[in-house]
């Protein structure tokens, strides 16, 4: 567990409560921890008894069967999590937190990241930026290697449509990117 604990950057402890089920990750750690046992983020996330009987050509799944990940900020339903070596990654998301002192930091990781509001009201914030109001219907595209974080701010939760797109293992490696991650 040292040695994964070193090459993801995440600590022992987080790592152990995270094993035990007595915290959730969030996505840039899951993502940290697929990098680390040199996998892509979906074959993390992917059934692996289940892997088999995915189609790599199309991949359906049926509502109430994606994977849910939840933290303190957001609840991720993990879309289509079954199918293997995908190099995007769609959510449905509902945010939880509603305001920026609920961060112990901005979440970033390799990649881009493309978000649809679909319901409530979102303020988008990228470190050291001024915030974004969102409303249902709008859109932001940016790259998350810069420290983001999402707010539910109106009268009812903020739902949202993620897309984030990361690199291979592989290239992370290539470009440095590994050691910007932690």
């Amino acid at each position: 567990m040292e040695t994964l604990g070193k090459r993801s950057g995440l600590s022992f402890s987080t790592i152990s409560k995270a094993e035990r089920g007595i915290i959730s990750l969030t996505y840039d750690n899951i993502l940290k921890l697929a990098f680390a046992f040199d996998m892509d983020m979906s074959q993390l996330l992917s059934d692996a008894g289940s892997a088999n009987d995915v189609s790599q050509i199309v991949t359906v799944e049926r509502e109430g069967d994606a994977q849910v990940i939840e933290n303190q900020f957001y609840v991720m339903n993990m879309l289509c999590s079954a199918r293997s070596k995908k190099r995007m990654m769609p959510v449905h998301a509902t945010i939880k937190a509603h305001s920026l002192e609920e961060f112990t930091k901005f979440i970033s990781h390799p990649g881009e990241e493309f978000v649809y509001v679909l319901e409530g009201q979102l303020t988008f914030q990228i470190e050291g930026q001024a915030p974004r109001v969102l409303e249902p219907g709008d859109c932001v595209y940016f790259d998350s290697g810069l420290g983001h974080a999402y707010l539910s701010t109106g009268q009812e939760e903020a739902r949202l449509l993620v897309v984030c797109w990361h690199p291979a293992s592989s290239e992370i490696e290539d470009a440095g990117i590994r050691s910007r991650m932690m």
